[in-house]
């Protein structure tokens, strides 16, 4: 068994909560406060996402449906049946230049790059990926993200590259506690990390791993405050927006922002600030230990 110490444990979550949070989906909050979008509750050990609705004076609505890259088949399920009631579903998904403004295939390749390192996450976890199971084909889904190249020359103009986001993230990791990883020093200690990494985690270590990954998911800001208003933020949001004020123009009346838990502070700020106020929330089962 591969030992395991606090400061191992550290490393090890900051390269997962990097590779989870790529595009796909970027996680880089600009405030570390999470809490109104993703919970865990220790007891019975259960990790939630929300959607939170906001209206404007003309009395459309948007739905902020936080997200996580990995859950439960029956989380996604249940986020495919939701997204049937929107006259518009604005998603975040970095999509090759070549894919913008296609209808998208009902399951995303999950194969090859950050993709298929989150999908051999999921299996570690015994979850699965958002891009295995939403389904992205839908007629009133709406691409609301930057496309590849979009997103590469925001992050050129602000001199940022992948490689500057993980080191600030490696250094934002000293402010992770031990009461934020979910487990005791003890339970740490037990977790066989080449197994893990072999894909062959056991069914204890697979549970200890789901405590310790929600419970730091829904500390994540901590972690990644350090990315700050990044391109990876701050410019897909503002294109997120942007779009959603094409969708109201053209009279939708019921929509929703499907984005990152971690997104969603800001992009509630910058709504906000244009008129729009909440008006209720509600919460959805990601996965329970």
């Amino acid at each position: 068994m591969l030992k395991s110490t606090p400061s191992f444990i550290k490393v090890i979550l900051t390269l997962w909560f990097v590779i989870a949070a790529l595009p796909v989906a970027a996680e880089a909050p600009s405030s570390s406060d999470l809490t109104p979008y993703i919970r865990y509750s220790k007891n019975p050990g259960l990790l939630e996402t929300s959607v939170i609705t906001y209206k404007n004076p003309r009395g459309q609505t948007v739905d902020l449906i936080s997200a996580v890259h990995i859950g439960s088949t029956a989380y996604y399920q249940a986020l495919n049946q939701r997204f049937q009631t929107y006259d518009a579903v604005l998603y975040e998904l970095v999509l090759p230049d070549e894919m913008a403004g296609q209808r998208l295939p009902s399951q995303m390749s999950s194969n090859s790059g950050v993709s298929g390192m989150q999908g051999m996450m999921a299996r570690s976890l015994g979850l699965t990926t958002q891009l295995e199971k939403i389904d992205y084909s839908r007629p009133n889904f709406v691409h609301a993200d930057l496309t590849s190249s979009g997103l590469s020359q925001k992050m050129a103009e602000r001199q940022e590259n992948m490689m500057t986001y993980l080191m600030q993230a490696i250094s934002s990791s000293g402010s992770i506690d031990e009461s934020q990883l979910g487990l005791t020093e003890q339970e740490l200690a037990q977790i066989d990390f080449m197994a893990l990494l072999n894909g062959q985690a056991s069914a204890k270590d697979r549970k200890l791993l789901r405590k310790m990954f929600a419970a730091t998911l829904a500390n994540s800001g901590g972690l990644m405050s350090g990315f700050g208003n990044s391109a990876l933020l701050g410019e897909r949001n503002k294109q997120a927006l942007s779009v959603l004020d094409q969708q109201t123009q053209k009279g939708r009346r019921r929509m929703a922002i499907f984005y990152g838990a971690a997104h969603m502070p800001d992009l509630a700020s910058r709504m906000e600030k244009s008129g729009w106020r909440r008006v209720r929330s509600d919460w959805v089962k990601a996965w329970s230990i």
